[in-house]
C-alpha cells in the first residue's frame, strides 16, 4: 500500500456569531467533541496507527487533531501553513515537508480542504460536502494522489 494522506475538517465549533473573540481561538462545542470521539471510535480500524497528525494552529482544528492523535497514538505537529484561508500550495508545502513520513493526517478548515482535494485529484469541490469532522482518505500513486474513501460523521448520527 502506498502513502496514505487523510484530510480532516475540524469538528463542530461554536458558530462565528456566537463568538466575539479572535476567530482562531473559537473552540469546539461539547457536542462537537463528543460526536467526533464517537466518529473516531467507528473510524479507528481505518486509521493508520502512529501516523503524524499535522494541524492548523486554530483552537478548533488543534483540539480535533489532539483527539485524533490520542486515538491513533500519533505525534502532533502544528503548522501555520494550515491556518484558515490556506491555499492548495500551502497544503502541498506541508506534504513535501513531511514526505518522509509514511502516513499523514492534515487537520484544517473549509474551503481550504476542498480546494486542496481538487488540486490533488481534480475532483470538483461541489462533488463532496466536507462537513465538520469529515475525513477524506487519499492514496499516493505513481502519477499523484487519488481519493480512496470519504467518511462523513453526520451519517453516523442520524
Amino acid at each position: 500500500m502506498g502513502k496514505r494522506v487523510f484530510l480532516v475538517r475540524h469538528a463542530k465549533a461554536l458558530k462565528r456569531e456566537e463568538w466575539s473573540g479572535d476567530d482562531c481561538l473559537r473552540p469546539l462545542t461539547e457536542k462537537g467533541v463528543e460526536e467526533f470521539k464517537r466518529f473516531l471510535d467507528w473510524l479507528e480500524p481505518v486509521l493508520p496507527k502512529r501516523a503524524l497528525v499535522v494541524s492548523s494552529p486554530c483552537e478548533r482544528a488543534l483540539h480535533t487533531a489532539k483527539l485524533m492523535a490520542e486515538k491513533i497514538k500519533g505525534d502532533l505537529k502544528v503548522e501555520e501553513l494550515l491556518s484558515p484561508d490556506a491555499e492548495p500550495e500551502d497544503y502541498e508545502k506541508v506534504l513535501k515537508k513531511y514526505k518522509r513520513k509514511r502516513n499523514l493526517i492534515l487537520v484544517g478548515h473549509e474551503p481550504d480542504l476542498s480546494l486542496f482535494l481538487n488540486y490533488l485529484t481534480c475532483l470538483s469541490p461541489s462533488k463532496l460536502a466536507f462537513k465538520k469532522g469529515a475525513v477524506a482518505e487519499l492514496r499516493k500513486r505513481e502519477n499523484g494522489y487519488r481519493l480512496f474513501a470519504f467518511y462523513n460523521p453526520g451519517s453516523l448520527f442520524l
